[in-house]
């Protein structure tokens, strides 16, 4: 049996980028001494999404660069490949993504979120690009928030492409201002069960990191092939959870059967 420690983090809500920064240091150092090997954390960590009740600060490019590098440096002290959520000003707007530090705290690679949910359009754009990463002898890929709830070929893609663990980084909150408290609940939001079957469909773990808030919608944890909630935050608290995995059961099964010759068109008449 081959395993590895993974981690996902929530953080909290944050109204500076200072706080923003301190927090997503204390992340990652508290995955470290967990002994994970890799961490994830919430969309848009830097310097906050924009829907959160908070005002977030309007930050520049060259301001946020110096934040990720910093976060990154952490995660090069204490050895952790570490997902840090970010947003970056574009030409059309603003993109949201994740960047990928190696342990040693180098720039590993980024991935930009590339479906954005419609009531996310006033704030942000779509990017384009879809990648897999390999580090700490894991095969991974990140599908960013709505592109995991409603894009399930992004996920399929990356499983095809080699990715054992598929992570999550949202921010998704209840409509009605209520705080869940048990894992797929028929009152909770939809975003949990689209998780489950992300896995499930495809035989993969998928690992969840969301910000921690009085309304958070979807569970911070980590999801089997099976679709077990392995590991998992309570709902609303800053913290860190890890867990460690086994690779083996992440045989992307379900994934590699897909035969899209066999499968017809739609023909309309």
């Amino acid at each position: 049996m081959s395993t590895i420690r993974v981690a996902v983090a929530s953080t909290p809500l944050t109204t500076t980028l200072d706080d923003a920064v301190a927090a997503a240091i204390t992340a990652v150092e508290e995955a470290a001494r967990l002994g994970a090997r890799i961490v994830c954390l919430p969309e848009t960590t830097l310097p906050g999404h924009r829907d959160q009740p908070n005002p977030v600060p309007e930050v520049s490019a060259d301001t946020l660069e110096e934040a990720l590098a910093v976060v990154g440096a952490a995660a090069g002290r204490v050895g952790i490949v570490a997902i840090v959520g970010a947003e970056r000003p574009a030409p059309a707007g603003l993109e949201i993504l994740s960047v990928v530090f190696g342990a040693d705290g180098s720039r590993v690679g980024e991935q930009v979120k590339t479906q954005v949910d419609p009531a996310e359009e006033r704030w942000y754009v779509p990017g384009t690009g879809r990648r897999t990463f390999t580090a700490a002898g894991l095969t991974f890929g990140i599908a960013i928030c709505h592109e995991a709830y409603r894009y399930p070929e992004i996920t399929r893609a990356l499983v095809l492409a080699g990715a054992q663990v598929v992570f999550v980084p949202h921010y998704v909150v209840t409509d009605d201002g209520s705080l869940p408290s048990l894992w797929c609940d028929a009152r909770n939001p939809y975003n949990e069960k689209a998780l489950l079957v992300r896995a499930l469909e495809n035989s993969v773990y998928v690992a969840a990191a969301n910000a921690a808030g009085p309304t958070q919608g979807s569970i911070t944890g980590i999801i089997g092939p099976d679709g077990t909630l392995v590991a998992s935050l309570p709902y609303g608290e800053v913290g860190v959870v890890a867990v460690d995995i086994d690779l083996d059961a992440a045989d992307r099964l379900m994934a590699r059967r897909w035969a899209p010759e066999r499968s017809l068109a739609a023909s309309s008449g």
